[in-house]
Protein backbone atom coordinates (compact mmCIF):
# COMPACT_ATOMS: atom_id res chain seq x y z
CA UNK A 1 0.00 0.00 0.00
CA UNK A 2 1.73 3.48 -0.80
CA UNK A 3 1.74 5.71 1.61
CA UNK A 4 -1.31 7.79 2.55
CA UNK A 5 -1.83 11.28 1.56
CA UNK A 6 -5.29 11.81 3.00
CA UNK A 7 -8.73 13.45 2.64
CA UNK A 8 -7.81 16.56 0.55
CA UNK A 9 -10.34 19.37 1.74
CA UNK A 10 -11.00 22.61 -0.29
CA UNK A 11 -10.82 26.07 1.29
CA UNK A 12 -12.01 28.51 -0.97
CA UNK A 13 -9.31 30.03 -2.49
CA UNK A 14 -8.00 27.32 -4.74
CA UNK A 15 -11.40 26.42 -5.87
CA UNK A 16 -10.42 26.63 -9.96
CA UNK A 17 -7.18 24.33 -9.36
CA UNK A 18 -9.64 21.51 -7.62
CA UNK A 19 -12.47 22.19 -10.50
CA UNK A 20 -9.59 21.49 -12.54
CA UNK A 21 -7.91 18.86 -11.13
CA UNK A 22 -11.83 16.94 -10.84
CA UNK A 23 -11.84 16.96 -14.60
CA UNK A 24 -8.16 16.29 -14.80
CA UNK A 25 -6.64 19.85 -16.09
CA UNK A 26 -4.28 21.65 -14.45
CA UNK A 27 -5.62 24.72 -13.36
CA UNK A 28 -2.92 27.70 -12.21
CA UNK A 29 -3.53 31.49 -11.38
CA UNK A 30 -2.68 33.57 -14.40
CA UNK A 31 -1.94 37.44 -14.63
CA UNK A 32 -3.78 38.70 -17.11
CA UNK A 33 -2.59 41.79 -17.17
CA UNK A 34 0.94 40.95 -17.31
CA UNK A 35 0.95 37.47 -19.12
CA UNK A 36 2.34 36.08 -15.62
CA UNK A 37 1.85 32.28 -14.48
CA UNK A 38 1.59 31.88 -10.31
CA UNK A 39 1.53 29.39 -8.25
CA UNK A 40 -1.92 27.93 -7.40
CA UNK A 41 -1.44 29.92 -3.75
CA UNK A 42 -0.01 32.76 -4.72
CA UNK A 43 -1.75 36.00 -2.83
CA UNK A 44 -1.16 38.23 -5.82
CA UNK A 45 1.11 38.93 -8.85
CA UNK A 46 4.67 39.87 -8.40
CA UNK A 47 5.05 41.33 -11.12
CA UNK A 48 2.57 43.83 -11.43
CA UNK A 49 1.12 43.52 -8.22
CA UNK A 50 -2.31 43.52 -8.75
CA UNK A 51 -4.28 41.21 -6.26
CA UNK A 52 -7.28 39.62 -8.85
CA UNK A 53 -5.38 37.26 -10.78
CA UNK A 54 -7.61 35.53 -12.66
CA UNK A 55 -7.13 31.28 -13.56
CA UNK A 56 -5.61 29.43 -16.51
CA UNK A 57 -5.09 25.95 -17.76
CA UNK A 58 -1.67 24.95 -17.84
CA UNK A 59 0.12 22.45 -20.16
CA UNK A 60 0.99 19.54 -17.41
CA UNK A 61 4.58 19.44 -18.61
CA UNK A 62 7.28 20.09 -16.16
CA UNK A 63 10.73 19.48 -15.16
CA UNK A 64 12.19 18.21 -11.64
CA UNK A 65 13.79 20.57 -9.96
CA UNK A 66 14.29 18.82 -6.78
CA UNK A 67 13.05 15.99 -4.72
CA UNK A 68 13.23 14.48 -1.55
CA UNK A 69 11.70 10.78 0.04
CA UNK A 70 9.24 10.54 2.52
CA UNK A 71 9.24 6.91 4.60
CA UNK A 72 6.07 6.26 6.17
CA UNK A 73 5.59 4.62 9.41
CA UNK A 74 5.05 1.08 10.02
CA UNK A 75 1.65 -0.15 10.40
CA UNK A 76 0.05 -2.12 13.50
CA UNK A 77 0.96 -5.37 11.81
CA UNK A 78 4.44 -4.50 11.09
CA UNK A 79 4.41 -3.72 7.18
CA UNK A 80 5.94 -0.79 5.95
CA UNK A 81 4.05 1.54 2.98
CA UNK A 82 6.97 1.94 0.40
CA UNK A 83 9.06 5.40 0.28
CA UNK A 84 7.01 8.26 -1.49
CA UNK A 85 8.70 10.99 -3.53
CA UNK A 86 7.87 14.21 -2.54
CA UNK A 87 9.04 17.09 -5.32
CA UNK A 88 9.32 20.38 -6.78
CA UNK A 89 8.68 20.81 -10.19
CA UNK A 90 9.03 23.68 -12.52
CA UNK A 91 5.96 23.89 -15.08
CA UNK A 92 6.44 24.31 -18.95
CA UNK A 93 4.51 27.78 -18.11
CA UNK A 94 6.96 28.86 -15.08
CA UNK A 95 5.66 28.19 -11.75
CA UNK A 96 7.03 26.00 -9.24
CA UNK A 97 4.51 23.69 -7.64
CA UNK A 98 5.44 21.17 -4.40
CA UNK A 99 3.89 17.53 -5.88
CA UNK A 100 4.24 14.28 -5.58
CA UNK A 101 6.05 11.55 -8.12
CA UNK A 102 4.84 8.26 -9.39
CA UNK A 103 6.38 5.72 -11.73
CA UNK A 104 9.55 7.41 -10.77
CA UNK A 105 12.76 4.88 -10.06
CA UNK A 106 15.52 6.88 -10.50
CA UNK A 107 14.53 10.54 -9.81
CA UNK A 108 17.62 13.54 -11.85
CA UNK A 109 17.25 16.70 -11.79
CA UNK A 110 15.23 17.54 -15.20
CA UNK A 111 13.65 14.95 -15.68
CA UNK A 112 10.43 15.62 -18.00
CA UNK A 113 7.46 15.38 -16.09
CA UNK A 114 3.90 15.34 -17.07
CA UNK A 115 0.61 16.05 -14.69
CA UNK A 116 -1.92 13.33 -13.72
CA UNK A 117 -4.51 13.25 -11.28
CA UNK A 118 -5.79 10.60 -9.03
CA UNK A 119 -9.68 11.19 -7.71
CA UNK A 120 -9.95 8.71 -4.59
CA UNK A 121 -13.36 8.03 -3.38
CA UNK A 122 -13.31 10.51 -0.41
CA UNK A 123 -12.00 14.27 -0.61
CA UNK A 124 -10.57 16.32 -3.72
CA UNK A 125 -8.80 14.71 -6.91
CA UNK A 126 -4.93 15.81 -6.38
CA UNK A 127 -2.07 16.27 -8.47
CA UNK A 128 0.64 13.81 -9.13
CA UNK A 129 3.63 13.69 -11.97
CA UNK A 130 4.89 10.98 -13.63
CA UNK A 131 8.07 10.61 -15.88
CA UNK A 132 6.62 12.54 -19.30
Amino acid sequence: MPLEIGVLRRDGRTDPFFDGAAAGRLAVRHCAACDRWLAPDAACCPGCGIEETGWADASGAGTLVTWTTVHGRPAADGTVPPPALLALVELAEGPWLYTRLTGVDAPREGLPLTAVFEHPGEGEAYLLFRPA
